[in-house]
């Protein structure tokens, strides 16, 4: 019983620990960022495959050969094939079945193309590494941006449940004046009306909550019942847009694939040899013959016609333009992104003010509306009007406090600012 007891007070208390600090640290634990690493490490792997071809291979190999007329088990040199021939009873090296085991090796010692390739594996390996940084910078963006979303919602369900509250009891004074035939018995169905409108609102504001916070969860695997705190710790450091540099890599990436293409017409040095041991029963007195033999050397190789290579050299080419386009664009929109983003945090600053202002000023209008009403002085629908104007004036202040989070988190993606650095 007591176990029971304890699980059901730190049940709420471990709903609500969670911080903004919580949720952004949680993304590195998630399968998200752990499948961008795996990405990363994929990539490093891709140099030292280019250096394994670079390594001899060694092969071993057993076989079993039948032919239909005798065959060789080496090459045998003339002077001494005369004396086989000349005397039978030395078994000769032919025979219509031979076992064969044999070792052969392999060895490039130089092949232009490949280290070029290793350079072009470098970059692309830092691209992963700096795509990675982006992906888990962004997805604080859209951490950031969506709990600033649930604050705005939850200050707009407190504005419209605060009208409700208000409304109410605006309906309890009119239904003492319709009593006193004061007031006509429409005027509370109006009212009514007002209130069911609230409550339709109400109940799609928590419809947009419960989606924010499964997006929430989905990203960083934290079920939040409400909204967390935000605030600013840094501003966010501007410089270098962080966001081209995944796409600066692979444009380098992609040059080195243009000359690693025209290098393939380059000699290539390759050492190969091999040794072969044979067992077979001779073919002119069936004696047991078993012979070794074994061969290396070093061979220059030279393409001089491969027009798959020319292909190779021209897929290279677009590949480069499809990426330094692409490199271009992104960094033309990211520019104009970062300005206008800039210009209307500035805007935003202001529109704060006017809005805090405008609440101020519409909540002073509306007590001064409710007594008019209650006196008679003013109509129900314009009394209805100063609680809608309070409403929409709260709306306007929360909205643009969440639009400022969103903007200062998509600020922090173009410069490659660490959210948690920036907010608590």
């Amino acid at each position: 019983m007591l176990k029971r007891t304890i699980l059901l007070i730190s049940i709420p208390f471990f709903a609500h620990a969670a911080t903004i600090t919580t949720l952004l640290d949680a993304l590195e634990h998630r399968p998200e960022n752990r499948l961008d690493l795996l990405s990363v490490e994929k990539s490093s792997l891709g140099e030292q495959a280019l250096s394994d071809k670079l390594m001899p291979t060694v092969d071993l190999s057993v076989g079993y050969e039948i032919y239909n007329s005798p065959n060789g088990m080496l090459p045998v040199e003339p002077n001494k094939l005369i004396t086989m021939v000349q005397d039978q009873s030395i078994g000769q090296p032919f025979s219509k079945q031979i076992m064969r085991e044999g070792l052969s090796f392999t060895w490039p010692l130089f092949v232009k193309s490949i280290y070029t390739l290793k350079e072009k594996a470098r970059l692309l390996h830092l691209a992963s590494k700096e795509k990675h940084k982006l992906n888990l910078i962004q997805r604080e963006a859209v951490v950031v941006g969506s709990v600033a979303q649930l604050r705005y919602l939850e200050a707009l369900r407190g504005a419209l449940e605060a009208k409700k509250h208000s409304i109410i009891q605006t309906s309890k004074t009119t239904k003492l004046m319709v009593k006193e035939g004061r007031a006509a018995p429409s005027a509370l169905f109006v009212l009514n009306s007002h209130i069911n409108d609230i409550d339709i609102a109400l109940n799609n504001i928590a419809q947009n909550m419960n989606l924010l916070c499964a997006k929430i969860e989905t990203l960083t695997g934290v079920s939040l019942r409400r909204s967390v705190p935000l605030r600013m710790k840094h501003r966010v450091k501007k410089g270098e847009i962080f966001a081209l540099k995944p796409l600066k890599a692979r444009v380098a990436a992609s040059q080195k694939g243009i000359k690693a293409a025209d290098e393939a017409y380059v000699p290539s040095i390759v050492t190969k040899g091999n040794y072969s041991y044979s067992q077979a029963d001779a073919y002119n007195n069936g004696k047991a013959v078993r012979e070794n033999f074994g061969a290396a050397g070093i061979y220059l190789s030279m393409p001089i016609f491969d027009h798959s290579k020319s292909t190779a050299s021209q897929l290279a080419r677009v590949d480069y333009m499809k990426e330094k386009t692409a490199l271009e664009q992104t960094r033309h929109t990211l520019k104009v992104q970062a300005k206008q983003i800039e210009r209307e945090l500035v805007l935003l600053r202001r529109s704060l003010k006017l809005a805090q202002k405008s609440v101020n000023e519409q909540r002073k209008l509306l007590k001064i509306a409710k007594v008019a009403f209650k006196d008679e002085r003013m109509t129900e629908e314009e009394y209805l009007r100063y609680e809608n104007a309070l409403a929409n004036a709260k709306a306007n202040y929360y909205s643009f406090e969440a639009k400022m989070w969103q903007d200062r988190a998509q600020l922090a993606v173009i410069y490659g600012n660490d959210l948690r650095r920036i907010v608590k």
